[in-house]
């Protein structure tokens, strides 16, 4: 596969990444090497441990994601909206108690916690099963970007700034637009981040919106989980492909230094052997230091071709037989991750 648009010293820079995942015994399973970009592993109740749950395919470093307006969202017509307007104060208590329960299981479980360089340093050298403590939405903040400093100190390291509300952050992507992309406060809250040292997500926002943010932020940005599209995607088509992300947005999100990540959707992808075909299409067309995978996991309905981190150790098989060295195989399941993480927690 070609490096792409990116240059070749961020192509290295992933390959390092990749390779520093790699780098372990011939007998891959006894020590975790892949990451994923965008996970819910707290919704199930009583399922196995996050531990358990990531043994089965290796996983060494998670995002895990509190949903603040998730208890307000209701299937309506063929995509998720709130059932009602949240009332002052319940989204920023909706993802406080995610966010804190996300934690305890953590720490119960003896996970890691991503949440600085020298903590994913730790992680990559020891080994460590960790997660990247994060939230699909920004909703929680209440339009006060000062609350960030507060989370960030509790250890918020990925914030995803919109998710299914139109909100004082910005426009959606399933819903017609009121704001022409991020709002001012938007605007700040991707500064606040760059400052604070939080992952920028762009994922469920608007063209206008993904623009607006990689003009703003200084560092680079994630796409965590969705789909290309040749065609700009709009809110007037169905709501898993209003979520995509226009190709030429993809690719200048890539120049810029950022991941763009892949879901398993079954309606798209039959089988994870199909996923990882355009899996290995986007690393070709973006280059392989700016493709990553956002599982989805547990959040994809009525069906995912990755049901479990079991299908995910499948990939990097498939991979191969798609023509990727092993240097781009390791960045795309994990390594350029890893590497925009480092940049951002600097």
């Amino acid at each position: 596969m070609r490096p792409g648009p990116g240059s070749r010293r961020e192509f290295l820079l992933a390959a390092t990444a990749g390779a520093a995942l790699a780098a372990w015994p011939l007998r891959a399973q006894e020590r975790p090497r892949f990451a994923d970009m965008h996970s819910h592993m707290n919704f199930p109740r009583g399922a196995a441990s996050f531990r358990e749950f990531m043994a089965r395919g290796n996983m060494l470093i998670v995002a895990e994601k509190a949903v603040p307006d998730g208890p307000f969202l209701r299937l309506i017509g063929d995509r998720l909206r709130p059932a009602r307007e949240a009332k002052p104060g319940e989204l920023r208590r909706s993802f406080d108690v995610q966010f804190g329960r996300i934690r305890e299981r953590m720490r119960a479980e003896g996970l890691g916690e991503v949440s600085s360089v020298a903590s994913l340093e730790r992680a990559v050298a020891q080994g460590t099963p960790s997660l990247v403590l994060a939230s699909e939405g920004a909703d929680f903040l209440e339009g006060d970007a000062g609350y960030l400093e507060k989370v960030r100190g509790e250890g918020l390291a990925m914030l995803q700034l919109l998710h299914y509300r139109v909100s004082d952050v910005g426009d959606i992507s399933t819903e017609s637009a009121q704001h022409g992309g991020l709002t001012p406060f938007g605007k700040e809250v991707v500064r606040a981040c760059n400052k604070l040292g939080i992952l920028v997500d762009v994922a469920h926002g608007t063209s206008a919106g993904i623009e607006q943010a990689l003009e703003t932020s200084s560092k680079p940005i994630v796409y965590s989980h969705g789909h290309v599209t040749q065609n700009a995607p709009s809110y007037l088509q169905s709501g898993l492909m209003a979520r995509a992300i226009h190709a030429p947005l993809a690719r200048r999100l890539a120049e810029k230094g950022g991941v763009i990540g892949l879901w398993p959707l079954w309606s798209q992808f039959a089988n994870v052997e199909v996923y990882s075909s355009e899996l290995a299409r986007m690393a070709d067309a973006f280059g392989a230091a700016h493709v990553g995978v956002g599982s989805d996991m547990f959040g994809l309905v009525p069906r995912s071709a990755m049901p479990s981190y079991a299908e995910y150790a499948e990939l990097p098989g498939y991979l191969g037989k798609r023509g990727m060295k092993p240097e781009e195989i390791d960045a795309v399941l994990g390594g350029n991750f890893l590497r925009v993480l480092r940049a951002t927690l600097t």
